[in-house]
């Protein structure tokens, strides 16, 4: 069993690509660590949002990290999909030692990423899509970068299935 991590800003393709990867696995289970964090619901912070929202963030990665170590227990391949820090790529390596999670950064351009969140709900700002944008070109730690801007869900599927 293994743990495959996606990470990127929203509009990456961590959903999409995470459909194609899970279907081609005998047992695999999709760990969105949005819908985990979002069970806090009163009060629900944004990971940007001060101290409080940093520890919803980390609470949601120790969380996911329960669920992923279940789901293997019972033998089960694990995608996670979070939005990573290095903080939190970190912690998932603590929290998943023997189970050495590999972590994908998929990371289109910044113009790709604006023209898929324009055709998405408005859930975040231009201002923080930047932000989140910004932090993914910092991240150090990951396994593998994909650059999403021209792929399929499956022709980057293809590139992660030697991980997964």
């Amino acid at each position: 069993m293994s743990i495959l991590i996606l990470t990127g800003p929203a509009g990456s393709g961590k959903n999409t690509i995470a459909a194609v990867l899970s279907k081609r696995r005998a047992k695999c289970a999709v760990i969105d660590i949005d819908n985990v964090r979002q069970m806090l619901v009163q009060p629900h912070k944004a990971p940007w949002d001060g101290e409080e929202g940093h520890q919803q963030q980390i609470l949601g990665v120790g969380n996911g990290c329960v669920l992923a170590k279940n789901f293997i227990q019972n033998g089960c391949d694990v995608l996670i999909l979070d939005v990573l820090s290095n903080e939190t790529l970190s912690l998932y390596k603590k929290l998943l030692p023997l189970h050495a999670p590999i972590v994908a950064l998929l990371l289109p351009t910044l113009e790709e990423i604006k023209k898929r969140n324009a055709t998405r709900p408005q859930m975040i700002t231009t201002d923080q899509i930047a932000l989140i944008y910004k932090s993914q070109e910092i991240l150090k730690g990951y396994d593998q970068k994909i650059d999403t801007t021209k792929l399929s869900a499956e022709e980057v599927a293809e590139k992660l299935n030697v991980f997964f």
